[in-house]
């Protein structure tokens, strides 16, 4: 383990010094103009500068979108698979064929953060869209700034901050179909060295109905958020700030699949979360800490009165330090560390809990570097990270027998990249990275004997889960013209497998093969209204993820399901066109899934059957309209065709969906 760490370490010094050296009599030239992103490299950029494929939900987006929370902007966005159901739950994203896992952070291979921080949930409905500035979805590995989980790439929710001088504000709210209600209220500005924001909202809907069901019962929920920030700038470039996030639901029905429909089950879910960040030119530093509560109340075979509850509290924190050098000016070298500890307790009212209690510390540093050649022409860029890891099963009340044990595993990571503009409008990007998954603390240390008689114990020489990618891209923008096409293929290896072991007599884990996945992503938008000279936009646009193969590579797998990988679309895209002039603005959207092979659960099949899911597309539309300075109305619908439509097999999503809004600005 040492002697690993060392070498890690000398790896990285010697990139430092070698790219320092590659860049000593650079000269300093300005930055380009375009888009500016922050996810991609740690850093504020534009988009046409960084190597990897940068998708971005912007502030315009989310006005004109129906969506009520960053799950259904990511469904909105047509950037990979997405799986939501009933009760306020965004169970699973892919990017690239990868997927978050639907209950832990620490089991995802896309990650989820909030301002660059672990968002604290995997379930993106617990993200309000009120305090959502814009989300940068970086595809493919990002690793090297992340550490793990960043395997099919990053989704970054970047929330809003007091940007205008003077007070500015909004109050309101919306009803809609299935009872639906919602005030909402927002503050927002700059006082000299100060700014701040703030902003609160609750709402509430009934049952509602789809196309071919009816009225589906205990889909009703209730929710509430609020979120603050304040800042401080002070000497010169100094900017200091406090987030804080709340989000809360109540009586959050749990109807289960149409198979087995239950009329009484519900949810309580609460998140909290609050960040301290200290930013220069050059330093980024900063302190999260999140807490998500989850208590869910019903289970099969406790009858009507939901007398089994079961609760899973998580603990999320983190701190992280970075900074930025200018070596020269061609040369820039951006390095760094940071520390990540999630803590889960369970508990369960009658027996033991499903899973005992675990933390999760991980310890990351890292360094990227950038070589501007040509003029500015050709970018180079190379990284290199190193991460510890310790897994702890933790004492847990109720679970008999539980051995707590602690194993420990490290990891080094590095990817490169170049971009190079043939034209002010024309460039071509290419990288190859790698990226990982470190095993959780069950799969790594676990051992215990469950109530129901079966013995889970973890396998301390696993190996991360791990992948490498190849991406090739183009991007042509000139004027109001958008463009960008990019070709990718993913080894996905060392898969982790919970197996029965006969020796064992236990359930365990092993590594075995992955998958190979590849496909084409590819945007477009043209605002036509403005290049024909009328004094109105019209912007048709697409995004388009298409899968040119995703198969599988373990034989387990192969042997019961096939080679095609399941719950994986071949096409996922989003086409619409956004319309507006200085008085009203609209967009109309249809999002597209492709057919799936999914697993049916129905009984008698019970998940041992594969079937086709068939495609479906969602068309929405949304529009605002400001007769006087301070007034806005809105008026939306989703599912305008009132579609039947399921993202995952046997929960259907609500019917036609009305909701009218208006809000005093000032």
């Amino acid at each position: 383990m040492k002697n690993t760490l060392f070498s890690a370490i000398n790896l990285i010094f010697s990139l430092v010094l070698i790219l320092f050296a590659a860049s000593a009599s650079a000269d300093e030239a300005a930055m380009p103009l375009g888009e500016v992103v922050v996810t991609a490299t740690k850093i504020a950029e534009p988009e046409k500068d960084v190597p990897a494929s940068v998708q971005v939900i912007t502030q315009e987006d989310i006005k004109n979108s129906t969506a009520r929370d960053a799950g259904d902007l990511i469904a909105e966005a047509g950037i990979g698979h997405v799986h939501k159901y009933p009760g306020a739950l965004t169970g699973r994203i892919e990017l690239r064929g990868l997927t978050t896992d639907l209950m832990s952070e620490l089991k995802s291979r896309v990650l989820v953060l909030i301002n660059g921080h672990y968002a604290g949930t995997v379930n993106l409905a617990e993200i309000p869209v009120d305090d959502i500035e814009r989300i940068e979805i970086v595809k493919g590995p990002a690793s090297v700034l992340y550490g793990s989980s960043a395997m099919g790439g990053v989704i970054n929710v970047i929330t809003k901050e007091g940007r205008k001088e003077g007070v500015h504000g909004s109050i309101g709210g919306e009803a809609g179909s299935y009872d639906y209600w919602r005030p909402e209220a927002e503050l927002s500005g700059k006082k000299g060295p100060f700014d701040f924001y703030f902003s609160g909202s609750r709402s509430s809907e009934d049952d509602y109905d789809t196309r071919n069901y009816g009225r589906i019962r205990n889909t009703a929920y209730n929710d509430e958020t609020a979120s603050l920030r304040l800042g401080y700038k002070f000497l010169d470039g100094h900017h200091i700030s406090m987030g804080l996030q709340h989000w809360r639901g109540w009586a959050i029905g749990s109807p289960g699949p149409r198979y087995a429909p239950d009329p009484d089950n519900f949810d309580r879910k609460e998140r909290d979360g609050v960040d301290v960040e200290y930013k220069t030119k050059t330093i980024d530093a900063g302190y999260y800490h999140v807490t998500e509560k989850g208590e869910w109340h019903g289970g099969m075979n406790f009858g009507p009165g939901n007398s089994n509850i079961t609760s899973i509290d998580t603990y999320t924190q983190g701190a992280n330090l970075q900074k930025t050098f200018d070596l020269g000016g061609d040369f820039r070298l951006v390095t760094g560390g940071q520390w990540d500890r999630i803590e889960v307790d369970s508990s369960r009212n009658i027996g033991a809990p499903y899973s005992p209690n675990s933390r999760y510390d991980s310890y990351g540093a890292f360094t990227e570097g950038r070589l501007s050649l040509l003029n500015k022409k050709l970018l180079l860029s190379a990284g290199l990270r190193y991460d510890y890891f310790e897994d702890k099963i933790l004492s847990t009340a109720g679970i008999k027998g539980l051995n707590p044990r602690e194993e420990t595993l490290d990891h080094v990571t590095e990817r490169g990249g170049l971009v190079y503009k043939v034209t002010d409008s024309f460039e071509l990007k290419g990288s190859i990275g790698t990226a990982f998954r470190a095993p959780a603390p069950d799969e790594l240390a676990t051992d215990y004997v469950s109530d129901w008689g079966t013995h889970y114990i973890g396998n301390p020489g696993l190996r991360p889960e791990k992948s490498t990618t190849y991406d090739a891209g183009l991007g042509y923008s000139k004027g109001l013209f958008k463009s960008g096409l990019t070709f990718f293929h993913t080894d996905f290896k060392d898969k982790i497998l919970s197996y029965y072991d006969g020796a064992l007599k236990a359930q365990t884990f092993k590594n075995v093969d992955g998958a190979a996945i590849q496909g084409i992503e590819a945007n477009i938008s043209y605002d036509t209204g403005l290049a024909a000279g009328l004094n109105l936009s019209i912007e048709p646009f697409a995004n388009i993820t298409y899968l040119t193969r995703y198969s599988s590579k373990d034989e387990l797998e192969i042997g019961k399901y096939g080679k095609t990988l399941l719950y994986t679309p071949r096409w996922t895209g989003a086409f619409g066109v956004k319309a507006g002039q200085e008085r009203w603005d609209a967009r109309l959207i249809a999002n597209y899934t492709g057919g799936e092979k999914v697993q049916d659960w129905s009984p008698p099949s019970y998940g041992k059957v594969v079937v086709n899911k068939g495609g479906f597309t969602v068309v929405s539309i949304k529009g605002s309209y400001r007769p006087i300075k301070h007034l806005e109305l809105t008026a939306s619908v989703e599912n305008l065709f009132d579609r039947a439509y399921q993202y995952v097999l046997s929960y259907p999503m609500p019917g036609r969906t009305i909701a009218v809004g208006a809000r005093w600005l000032f």
